[in-house]
């Protein structure tokens, strides 16, 4: 190992070559389904101000009292890194005009990008993590609702990724939700001596936090919790139940979790997580819901909306991935200095997808195909003097016993779209 002059901060982390393939499966199917669904891309920038976050999560809330990423800058402005896309993307939506104008307007978008949070790092978490997320804007019927559940399923299906669990809730209104939480309140103070002093300040200002709870202390005591079912307004249940029912129909399966919250202040109604049992304490995968009212807090008008979040990170860990892209290697056995790089020129002048390995002009031919071999090349691609001479390439093919063939180099195209 050398001697670096410095390395990557705790919590953070590379993402190497093979990893990276991963990502880029995964944000190329995103980009493919998205559409299918109305949906259009934004990019929020990765600094806020501070107070967006504040007001729209929660000011008790852990992400802002523990885990944000903030600084004065040389404005003397406080910003921070952004935590989460929610409220970025109803500031960035207001901001342009693209749900409010003299009266509301139905949108759609999602995002692909870093967010940042200080977290203690473990197994599925990290300080710098990438996240996809999609917001249903201006619309509160519960197709949007349904629709969104819809897309989150398409994609683990085309992905392949198994094993994972729907759960549903409702967390009804907003007065529905203060009444539940004085009732967990009285609850949750009949065992003061089971919780810390921190865990008795969750209980103290957002008691709904506890039901999310990973401590295994806990979980006897939060299993016999009120359920919110009970304090739900009538039309809320009818909504939950028309979902459910929707849901049925169309054979999706689904657990409705009567404990299932979600940490932020501005949810409402339906709440639901996609869940695994393969990462430990950091079950969710994917998570949201409906949240009425962030947009009163952020552009002072109401604006029905609904959407998810998912950890792109942890979904990479789940995922069985292996890179099917044709590997190509070049031979150039050649004088000429130009040659490599004009033969390179016309093998990439082709609108199919492969990855193209120089060999190393200096060795002899038997070892370039050793070395071609090594570097998993599917095909070996040969250009020597009578190549050139003749506009032909010669194949040679690593993955069997075939025998070498040639082609002419304006058939190249054709033969790797085949291949």
């Amino acid at each position: 190992m050398v001697d670096l002059l410095s390395k990557k901060i705790r919590g953070f982390r590379d993402i190497l070559p093979d990893e990276s393939q991963k990502f880029l499966f995964l944000e190329e199917k995103i980009h493919n389904i998205c559409p299918l669904f109305n949906t259009k891309q934004i990019r929020i920038p990765a600094l806020e101000s501070l107070n967006l976050f504040k007001r729209s999560i929660g000011e008790s809330s852990d992400i802002v009292t523990k885990e944000m990423y903030s600084f004065k800058d040389k404005n003397d402005e406080i910003v921070c890194m952004i935590p989460e896309g929610t409220a970025s993307s109803m500031r960035l939506a207001f901001e342009n005009n693209l749900i409010y104008d003299r009266g509301i307007k139905k949108n759609r978008f999602y995002y692909y990008t870093p967010m940042f949070r200080h977290e203690r790092p473990q197994k599925g978490r990290y300080r710098q993590f990438t996240q996809f997320g999609v917001e249903f804007m201006g619309d509160e019927s519960i197709h949007e609702d349904i629709d969104l559940l819809l897309m989150s399923r398409m994609f683990f299906e085309e992905i392949e990724l198994d094993g994972l669990k729907l759960n549903i809730n409702s967390l009804g209104l907003a007065e529905d939700r203060n009444k539940y939480s004085q009732e967990l309140q009285s609850y949750f103070n009949n065992y003061p001596e089971s919780f810390t002093d921190q865990q008795m300040n969750t209980i103290k200002n957002n008691p709904l936090r506890i039901l999310d709870s990973k401590d295994q202390q806990l979980t006897e005591i939060i299993n016999g919790a009120p359920n919110i079912s009970s304090y739900i307004n009538k039309e809320s249940l009818k909504k939950f139940d028309d979902m459910v029912q929707i849901l049925d129909d169309l054979h999706i399966d689904y657990v409705i979790n009567n404990k299932l919250v979600r940490g932020l202040d501005y949810y409402n109604d339906l709440v639901f997580e996609w869940k695994t049992d393969q990462l430990g304490t950091q079950d969710a995968i994917c998570a949201g819901g409906r949240y009425d009212n962030l947009s009163t807090v952020i552009g002072n008008e109401a604006i029905p909306a609904v959407g998810f979040a998912m950890g792109i990170d942890r979904v990479v860990e789940l995922l069985d991935y292996q890179n099917t892209d044709l590997v190509v290697g070049l031979s150039v056995i050649s004088s000429s200095k130009s040659d490599m790089s004009k033969i390179s020129t016309l093998l990439r002048n082709t609108d199919n997808k492969f990855t193209l390995i120089q060999m190393d002009t200096g060795k002899s031919l038997t070892k370039q195909i050793k070395s071609a071999v090594k570097s998993n090349c599917d095909i070996l691609v040969i250009v020597g003097s009578e190549e050139i001479s003749n506009n032909i390439l010669t194949i040679k093919d690593l993955r069997s016993d075939r025998d070498d063939r040639t082609i002419s180099f304006d058939d190249f195209s054709k033969f790797i779209e085949e291949y």
